[in-house]
């Protein structure tokens, strides 16, 4: 059994939906949690005291959020590569594959929607970014 810190920690994500993977590992400061979560509906009849779910044979991925410090190095800076371009409004969109190596022997791997990107400018502070990734597929850990 192994422990795993931030140095291992490895973020690639396709510059545009369908485009180049690009590590942008030195860009990401945070990222909120990965998960997969099962869909159950509540099942529970009149005339029970407790709820009780039934699983419905989907599952979710929560919105990912990554956010950093707001660079636009040519190529791999986290605005140059996490900006918001005309094909990720398209219904037509193929998403962005986007691969976390969380620690040795657990990568993530889901192609996502980027719906949000804001820069976040700070009186006296170095400029930050936030973008919120959707799933368009399901998240698989390997």
């Amino acid at each position: 059994m192994g422990m795993y810190g931030s140095s291992v920690v490895t973020v690639t994500i396709d510059d545009s939906p369908g485009g180049t993977p690009r590590i942008i590992t030195p860009y990401v400061n945070t990222i909120s949690g990965l998960a997969i979560e099962n869909l159950t509906q509540q099942t529970n009849p009149f005339g029970t005291a407790s709820e009780a779910h039934t699983p419905t044979g989907m599952d979710r991925v929560p919105d990912i959020v990554l956010s950093g410090f707001f660079d636009d190095a040519a190529s791999v800076g986290s605005y140059t590569v996490l900006k918001p371009v005309a094909g990720d409004k398209a219904p037509s969109s193929v998403g962005r594959v986007l691969v976390i190596l969380a620690a040795t022997g657990a990568t993530f791997t889901i192609t996502v929607h980027l719906v949000k990107f804001e820069v976040l400018n700070k009186n006296g502070a170095l400029t930050e970014y936030a973008c919120t990734l959707r799933q368009k597929s399901s998240g698989v850990w390997s």
